[in-house]
């Protein structure tokens, strides 16, 4: 960025602004008696040669005004001599320009009073002293050219007035020259201000290079890596420097006269510098470990070395240089240490464990067999949600400590394994040996005891299990991909299988690995090939039996699968994090549907735990709500217990700012996870929805019959309604309403479909009104086909 100063086209970079004003200022200030003397001069002369004409009274009233004037100069000049301290550069060069036009109004004022009065030989005096003041003017104001450019406009201007009163053809010449002198004065004010700001910027350039250089040189000097050293013509250490020796850790004294070879570490790399020094050729740059380095401070040297001859052109000497990269040395090894080392844990990381899986499989013998464990720590996600990313962080060290321990204690020695940290809460662990095969199945089960023991995480105990998959090669695989491949596959066995287990691979489980990943691939393309189908099931009041609203239910109509339930592949959608695009559709479609009806019902709509934490859930449902222009009281989102258990604050947070809206917000599945009154104290639902575990058994246990008359009591204390799921046959709707119960949904009432199957009247079907609820006839219709 740039900023012009002053006038014209003088551009310099913004940070230097306040510096060139204050350098302007000062140059002003060297040339200020100039100024100052030429001005008052200038006044007495005005005053004396026109005594006769001019009254004392005004004659006086004009020399106070120049000496007010001028002692105002005066005292700016010494305002800008403590400029440095408590003085406002801006502000000064603004005084500064007001009083040269004060100057200007005071002295062109008087040519114009006194011309007309004048003698011939006095209006050529005064011609003639104008012109020099306003020539001295244009070299004495070179750093302030509009003050300048101003006072001398003034002066001429009030010249040529005296002039032009005078009537005479003969003065029109002289007022065509002064405007041409004055056009000339500009340009060589504003050339000479161009001239000073480039040599005061080239100075300062000049200046900030000079103490580069001095501090680079100082620097060297003082903290430098790089010493110069000398060697005779046999390879012997000459006159050798304070700082050499010290950087070697020894005497100069000591130093001087012995092989230089003797500095390094024997390697390959001492032995190159020894044999170019003996056959006289010079090398650059090799580097070497000195020899008395120590582990615990490794130093390396870059040496460069070329040999010096004599006139006769036999070689005497050798000079070069040396630097210090010991810092750049352990960097790199510590670069290299993270590339295959896991910063957590410091376990070797997926990079390494491929290498090394790798390097085993193709010198695998026939009589070798390789064992690769991945293993996954079951519901890690809930732990981090609920004690912290940092507790989580020490839950995996002590993870990593057992798996790494208990891999010991199974019998393998360190060369035949490794326990490595693919990444989050995912491990592995590689057997190598001629009977890893017995070996592997008793560590994964010894893996699965011993880590299911609770862990002490930061004054919590934390409960945790793993799951493992195992696979052999060359039993199951002969690469190092297919081996992982397998063992992964055999990983999703185990955790489908309920977790805390491990399974051996087999034929045949990749196909269930297969579908999920089609399914997960053609879910990618739901959304654009328009093939997910939003249904409707009634939700109806129990003292009227009158449809209030529905519930939003998503299928996927797949081209090949044909029309698939959600619990077929939500849970891939929130594995891969398909869940939240899917979510804004079922959000958008939703609200829109609702705004298409006549009558003002409610529309229900889930959420899960993942779109709850997307950026994009409230600009969705606000967008949603103003294009449609549904009232957001006819929206309920529906939330399960395990929203308010993952990031509780935040999501609590979300939850009011879409109460404040207006939107009802539901708790779903009630009584099913931890903690449930709590969460009814935490935030004020409107509606609790009974799960249907509670609803089918009303009729043969009391416990069910209890409980859910004590969630109707207290829902009623707290002011919040409730909705019982799964309702099916008359008589559980009836212990419903004997109990209290405020709304039912079910298959008595209707099932999941598209919205047409209701006949829901649209606002632009105008004539055509008709009841909005299903028959209670088709509805038990329909439920008695469900049980058939």
């Amino acid at each position: 960025m740039v900023s012009t100063i002053e006038l014209l086209d003088v551009n310099v970079p913004f940070a230097l602004r306040d510096w060139l004003i204050r350098r302007l200022l000062s140059g002003h200030r060297a040339a200020l008696p100039v100024v100052i003397i030429g001005q008052f001069c200038f006044a007495v002369l005005l005053v004396c040669g026109q005594w006769i004409a001019v009254s004392g009274a005004q004659s006086a009233l004009f020399l106070a005004s120049i000496l007010f004037t001028s002692g105002h100069r005066i005292l700016i000049g010494y305002r800008i001599a403590r400029l440095a301290h408590e003085e406002n550069a801006d502000w000064l060069m603004t005084e500064l320009m007001v009083n040269s036009v004060v100057y200007g109004v005071l002295f062109g004022g008087a040519i114009i009073l006194l011309m007309p009065s004048a003698s011939s030989t006095e209006q050529t005096m005064l011609a003639v002293m104008a012109s020099a003041l306003i020539g001295t003017t244009s070299h004495s104001m070179r750093t302030l050219p509009k003050a300048g450019i101003a006072y001398m406009t003034l002066v001429t201007l009030g010249l040529v007035i005296g002039l032009v009163q005078l009537a005479s053809w003969q003065a029109l010449p002289t007022v065509v020259v002064l405007i041409a002198a004055l056009s000339f004065m500009i340009r060589m004010t504003a050339t000479s201000y161009r001239i000073f700001v480039s040599r005061v910027l080239r100075e300062r350039e000049a200046e900030a290079s000079a103490e580069t250089v001095r501090m680079l040189l100082n620097d060297y000097q003082e903290q430098g890596a790089d010493w110069l050293f000398e060697l005779d013509h046999d390879g012997a250490m000459v006159r050798v420097g304070e700082r050499f020796a010290e950087a070697a850790d020894q005497a100069a004294a000591d130093m001087n006269g012995r092989d230089f070879g003797s500095l390094l570490a024997p390697c390959a790399e001492q032995k190159r510098i020894v044999e170019n020094l003996r056959e006289g050729r010079a090398f650059r740059q090799i580097v070497v470990e000195l020899a008395r380095s120590t582990p615990e401070d490794r130093r390396w040297w870059s040496i460069s070395c070329r040999p010096v001859t004599d006139n006769l052109a036999s070689v005497t000497r050798y000079r070069g240089v040396i630097s210090d990269i010991s810092s750049e040395k352990r960097a790199e090894a510590r670069v290299t240490h993270m590339a295959h080392f896991d910063s957590l844990t410091e376990l070797p990381n997926r990079v390494m464990f491929q290498t090394e899986i790798d390097r085993a499989i193709q010198s695998m013998s026939a009589s070798t067999r390789i064992a690769v464990l991945y293993i996954d720590v079951d519901q890690f996600k809930q732990i981090n949600d609920m004690y912290g990313h940092l507790s989580g962080d020490m839950f995996l060290k002590q993870v990593a400590k057992r798996l790494d321990r208990t891999a010991a204690e199974g019998g393998m020695g360190g060369e035949g394994r490794m326990v490595a940290r693919l990444g989050g809460d995912e491990f592995a662990i590689m057997l190598v040996g001629d009977d890893v095969g017995e070996k592997s199945i008793r560590l994964s089960q010894m893996l699965i005891d011993t880590l299911s023991v609770p862990y002490a995480v930061d004054g919590h105990e934390v409960n945790s299990s793993i799951s493992i998959g195992l696979a052999l090669a060359p039993d199951h695989a002969g690469s190092a991909q297919a081996l992982q491949c397998n063992a992964d596959i055999a990983l999703y066995a185990a955790k489908d299988g309920g977790r805390n287990r491990w399974e051996m691979f087999e034929p045949g489980m990749d196909i269930v690995l297969q579908e999920r990943h089609a399914i997960e691939r053609d879910l990618r393309s739901a959304l654009l090939g328009n093939q997910l189908r939003l249904y409707i099931q009634p939700l109806v009041d129990v003292e009227t039996s009158k449809q209030t609203g529905f519930e939003a239910l998503l299928r996927w109509e797949h081209p090949g699968r044909g029309l698939m339930m959600p619990l077929d592949f939500i849970y891939i959608a929130e594995e891969s994090g398909l869940i939240v695009p899917i979510g804004e559709w079922v959000l958008r479609t939703a609200i829109a549907e609702a705004a298409s009806w006549q009558d003002p019902m409610t529309i229900a709509v889930n959420l899960s735990p993942v779109q709850l934490r997307s950026p994009n859930l409230l600009p969705t449902i606000i967008n949603a709500l103003a294009e449609t222009g549904l009232d957001p009281s006819r929206l309920e989102l529906e939330i399960t217990e395990s929203v308010l258990m993952q990031h509780c604050e935040e999501n609590i947070a979300i939850l009011n700012r879409l109460h404040d809206l207006g939107v009802k917000i539901a708790l779903d599945d009630f009584g099913t996870g931890y903690a449930s009154l709590n969460y009814l104290r935490t935030f004020p639902f409107d509606k609790i929805k009974i799960d249907r575990s509670f609803v089918s058994d009303i009729e043969k246990r009391d416990d069910c019959r209890a409980i859910i008359g004590a969630v109707i009591s207290l829902a009623n204390e707290l002011g919040m309604c409730t909705l019982a799921e799964g309702v099916e046959q008359e008589s559980q709707l009836a212990k419903l309403r004997e109990q209290g119960c405020g709304m039912v949904q079910g298959w008595l009432f209707g099932k999941a479909m598209p919205a047409a199957h209701y006949g829901l009247v649209r606002k632009t079907d105008e004539g055509n009104q008709q009841d909005l609820r299903v028959t209670s006839d088709t509805s038990r219709q329909t439920a008695q086909r469900r049980r058939a």
